[in-house]
């Protein structure tokens, strides 16, 4: 007998209200949980800047070379380490009456894109050569693969340490895996780099601009323009540059030299010869990251602009970079994200403002005008000044994944542009305008180019222009 109408549409209505006070009773569940996931982590926060942290290692110079894992057919390879005091990023804190979070490591490597290992553990040794075995909680390929086979990898292992005795940092890292047997019965061990000064972990970043610059490779030779970059950037507010080099020419060298000796630049080997074929455009990605982390975490910098050589950040409407910086960051922008225009290296040269004293005349920046109309969007072929204490991992191009509570700001076109001065035009027939802004930098720029190759290159006084 069918039951009757009125009934069944009960049924239906206990049914639904059965689904809705368990819906209900879920999101109150989720709530709570995340409530005090939220007061666990802010507890954590202040317990954490209680603890003393003393460098384990003081003697450490943070140089770095790209190192084998395991076998070395393999080909797999371990650069840099950094102690991350961020524990907002760490997925499973714990806070207990044995142990507390500390911290994490994260830890920059070339590995297979498509590694089959299921896990990756971190083996972290101690000054009295104890070791110990983390899990990673996260392990994986960046972004930015480009369909290689091999893919810059960053791999993040939580730092618990014991509440009953004193606080104990590792001194060295090493990665192990399954898939790579010799990884785990003979680690390759990486010193693990932290502040240079311990007691700016937890104050104020220094409100000055660093410079990742993308790596110099194929026996980079154009010293004009390695010192027009480094000198037009300080002109905006930079205070230091991060090189790394792949290959590059004795006068190439001997200006990375001559920054170093001031304080101005730090230049590191980047020895990926093996993977030139196979990783994307000389490794950048992990360049970039292992850049951005070395500013934020060893140097203590604020900003760290993300660019290639022939890449200029330029401000329309502030005197500096240092200036917009100054004026427009509200504290919770993860990178300032500047849309390209190209000025291409086959359009003809105007040197009309060059002084008559100069030695170096042809500065790319003051005599290449005409740029093209068209600004391309954001994050195809944009660049990013980045705070470097929001990011957890950077791209080429754009920030992948920043810190909870911090976001991107697209930099508006009347407000800021990335001057690209291409040696090779993307498309030639793009429509062009005369665009005189870098030029408000001449006089002073012209100067110290000619000072800095004169110091260089006391012979001759010239920077050779390729």
């Amino acid at each position: 007998m069918l039951a009757a109408p009125e009934n069944r549409f009960q049924h239906v209505y206990f049914a639904l209200s059965a689904l809705v006070a368990s819906a209900m009773l879920v999101l109150v569940y989720i709530s709570m949980r995340s409530s005090l996931n939220e007061r666990l982590r802010e507890d954590l926060a202040k317990a954490q800047r209680q603890l003393i942290f003393e460098r384990p290692n003081p003697h450490w110079d943070y140089s770095n070379s790209w190192r084998r894992i395991g076998n070395s057919t393999l080909r797999h390879e371990i650069y840099s380490a950094y102690f991350d005091a961020r524990t907002d990023i760490v997925g499973n804190v714990r806070m207990d009456d044995e142990q507390m979070t500390i911290g994490s490591l994260r830890i920059f490597a070339i590995l297979p894109e498509r590694l089959r290992d299921s896990s990756i553990n971190c083996i972290v040794r101690f000054s009295d050569f104890s070791s110990q075995e983390i899990k990673a909680e996260e392990a994986g390929a960046m972004h930015d693969v480009h369909n290689n086979t091999f893919a810059a990898w960053s791999i993040m292992c939580p730092l618990h340490a014991s509440r009953r005795s004193p606080l104990r940092l590792p001194q060295a890292v090493a990665l192990a895996y399954a898939s790579n047997r010799l990884s785990h019965l003979s680690p390759t061990f990486i010193q693990i780099s932290y502040p240079r000064n311990m007691t700016n972990m937890f104050g104020r970043s220094r409100p000055t601009i660093s410079v990742c610059v993308g790596p110099l490779h194929e026996n980079y030779s154009n010293v004009l323009r390695l010192v027009e970059f480094v000198e037009m950037y300080r002109l905006q507010g930079a205070t230091h540059f991060y090189f790394y080099y792949v290959e590059a020419s004795e006068e190439v060298r001997r200006v990375l030299e001559h920054y170093q000796r001031i304080g101005l630049a730090d230049a590191f080997e980047w020895n990926v010869q093996a993977h030139m074929q196979d990783v994307h455009y000389a490794g950048i990605v992990a360049q970039f990251n292992d850049c951005v982390y070395r500013a934020n975490v060893v140097d203590n910098f604020r900003y760290a602009a993300v660019v290639d050589l022939d890449e200029v950040v330029m401000p329309l409407k502030h005197n500096t970079l240092a200036d917009y910086l100054r004026q427009c960051d509200e504290g919770r922008t993860a990178g300032f994200v500047f849309r390209n225009v190209f000025f291409h290296r086959r359009d003809s040269n105007d040197t009309f403002n060059a002084p008559s004293h100069v030695l170096n005349r042809l500065l790319y920046t003051q005599s290449k005008v005409r740029r093209t109309l068209e600004v391309l969007p954001a994050y195809i072929r944009s660049k990013v000044v980045v705070n470097a204490r929001a990011i957890v991992e950077m791209g080429n191009h754009q920030v992948y994944r920043a810190a909870p509570g911090y976001a991107d700001h697209v930099v508006h076109p009347t407000v800021g542009l990335l001057f690209h001065y291409r040696d090779k035009c993307i498309n030639c027939k793009m429509v062009l305008i005369v665009d005189y802004t870098a030029r408000r930098f001449g006089s002073l720029l012209f100067d110290r180019v000619d000072n800095t190759c004169l110091e260089v290159f006391l012979n001759r006084g010239v920077c050779d222009l390729v």
